[in-house]
């Protein structure tokens, strides 16, 4: 694999490739429109992010590759990469500094390594299956904390059916947890990893939005699930990730809704 050691260090060095071009652009005049057939929107800074991400990719790995803007390119059987050239777009394009660049490696269920760097901030998020997650080489590792609210990242997909999944999960929620929502679900995924929150629920995220992200909250001690609390099958989009001393109540009050 060229000069680098493993998977983990070329999803890092991929990863940075497209965070110095998203740093490089930040602030100044953007061409934005929206994607056809949906309403979110892309940036001339997200085609230039991912092509120097894909350039690492290809030149150090003959692994599929399944990006964002450009889909898959490769076969769809065995690992492949999961590229998310700038999530966050719309954060992006108001110059709101919330966003980053998430590069993974998955296999069926099992996400392999992990990488997400927050441009602006400069925070490194990373990790490997069994080999723990950091933040700039700093250990992530969460704990359990005597507190009278805990905090929550809801969030939800384009599609209508996820949004109102979104209203019925709020309103279930917010009597005990305090609800936030940053428009990022790999930097949110990061900051559950950090101990900013105690844990994540969303339906209708694509697995680019996620993949990276619920390997680094894994890493550090939270727990990864559907809303059934069944181990993510490689397929479902109903996720939720927590502290273990959480994980279960947020079960018994979302398994029912579908």
């Amino acid at each position: 694999m060229g000069p680098f050691l493993n998977e983990q260090e070329l999803a890092i060095e991929a990863a940075r490739a497209g965070a110095r071009v998203i740093r490089e652009r930040y602030g100044l005049a953007k061409e934005v429109r929206v994607k056809a057939g949906s309403r979110t929107l892309v940036t001339d800074t997200d085609i230039a992010a991912e092509a120097a991400i894909l350039k690492v990719l290809k030149k150090h790995s003959a692994y599929s590759i399944l990006s964002e803007e450009s889909g898959l390119t490769g076969s769809e059987e065995g690992p492949r990469w999961i590229v998310d050239p700038l999530d966050g777009t719309s954060n992006f394009a108001r110059s709101l500094p919330l966003f980053t660049v998430s590069v993974a490696l998955v296999e069926g269920a099992e996400v392999y390594a992990g990488a997400i760097i927050d441009p602006v901030h400069k925070n490194e998020y990373f990790a490997s299956k069994g080999g723990g997650a950091f933040c700039n080489n700093r250990p992530l590792c969460v704990t359990e904390q005597s507190r009278t609210v805990f905090s929550l990242f809801l969030n939800h997909g384009h599609q209508l059916r996820d949004k109102l999944r979104y209203t019925e999960v709020n309103a279930r929620l917010a009597a005990g947890f305090n609800i936030r929502k940053l428009g990022t679900t790999a930097l949110e995924l990061c900051y559950v990893a950090e101990g900013g929150a105690d844990g994540f629920v969303c339906s209708g995220d694509e697995i680019w939005d996620f993949a990276a992200g619920v390997l680094i909250a894994a890493e550090a001690g939270c727990v990864f699930t559907d809303w059934q609390g069944n181990p993510w099958d490689g397929e479902s989009d109903f996720l939720l990730v927590a502290r273990p001393g959480i994980h279960q109540n947020l079960i018994e009050k979302i398994r029912d809704i579908d």
